[in-house]
């Protein structure tokens, strides 16, 4: 038996970072996979109004912050909803504000510096670990992060390209389709789909593959999505298939036993396309809630699989 732990899309939240790391051995996993979309989007500047005195903006309210204690609420709170916090005077925050690219170059350190305080931690947590942990990004993220994922020391890379779990073989592919949003990882689904049909041809037997897949397939219960305007603008309670129609023709046409997808944070569910058990487990990061799923494989079937929460 293979028993693996999967989740995705935590954009960001150190609360859903570390719970991941937790239910690894909790859960009894030999393999974890934490794949999509690892980065948040949000920058809060908590702005000096004292020497001992701060305000800032989360989530739509206004915050006075009084205390040091205060504040370390604060940035916790900050950090489990996956957004960054920066501290700067008025001043600061007047120049940052006015100059785009000041505050583009700061948004992206302090992105970067999570990964890397997170691929710091997770080496740590798996040294002498009875599990091996896979890590990917997803669309929303910057490139440059796969360089750091391949330099951590003990969590495995596995983006585009075929890997062993287990006598199970996976493939991985961290791209989608077209977005609403311009995201850096992103093409037209006819390239998606070259790219998906290239990782399918490493696969030497695909009635026992994984195919890590983080834009789930197009017409299922895994993609149904917000309708979103040309201002980007979510239509209150309307819903579209958003998947890529190229992952579903590659899980059509190959059949593998198992897919893991994410991206679409709302359409958390399970279903079967053809002899292909595929699963999203769905994302609530913004309240440090981790959603995953607990796959048990035997060697040619899924004997069991339980989404979960923590």
């Amino acid at each position: 038996m293979t028993r693996i732990f999967f989740a995705t899309d935590v954009h960001g939240s150190g609360a859903c970072f570390r719970k991941f790391l937790d239910a690894l051995p909790a859960f009894g996993a030999d393999v974890g996979i934490l794949f999509g979309d690892l980065t948040g989007k949000v920058l809060v500047p908590l702005v000096k109004t004292s020497a001992s005195s701060w305000e800032c903006t989360l989530m739509s309210r206004h915050i006075d912050i009084e205390t040091r204690e205060e504040l370390s609420r604060v940035k916790k709170t900050i950090e489990g909803a996956g957004y960054y916090w920066v501290e700067q005077s008025q001043d600061e925050y007047e120049t940052t504000r006015a100059d785009p690219l000041r505050s583009e170059a700061l948004f992206r350190g302090l992105v970067l510096e999570r990964v890397e305080q997170w691929l710091a931690l997770a080496d740590e947590r798996l040294d002498g670990a009875p599990f091996e942990m896979y890590l990917a990004a997803g669309n929303d993220d910057w490139l440059e992060i796969d360089d750091m994922i391949e330099a951590a020391v003990r969590i495995r890379a596995c983006d585009m390209r075929a890997v062993d779990l287990g006598g199970h073989e996976m493939v991985t592919c961290s791209w989608s389709g077209p977005t609403p949003w311009d995201t850096p990882r992103e093409t037209t689904d006819e390239q998606l789909t070259e790219k998906l049909e290239e990782l399918c041809g490493l696969v030497a037997r695909q009635e026992t593959a994984i195919y890590n897949f983080h834009v789930p397939p197009h017409g299922s219960a895994l993609d149904i999505g917000p309708r979103v305007d040309e201002n980007l603008v979510m239509a209150a309670g309307e819903t579209e298939h958003v998947g890529s129609r190229g992952v579903r023709r590659v899980i059509e046409e190959h059949q593998p036993l198992l897919g893991l997808h994410g991206q679409v944070l709302e359409s958390r569910g399970v279903e079967t396309i053809g002899r292909t058990l595929c699963v999203n487990p769905g994302s609530e990061y913004a309240e440090g809630v981790l959603r995953g799923v607990r796959v048990v494989l035997g060697p040619t079937t899924v004997e069991s699989y339980e989404l979960t929460v923590s």
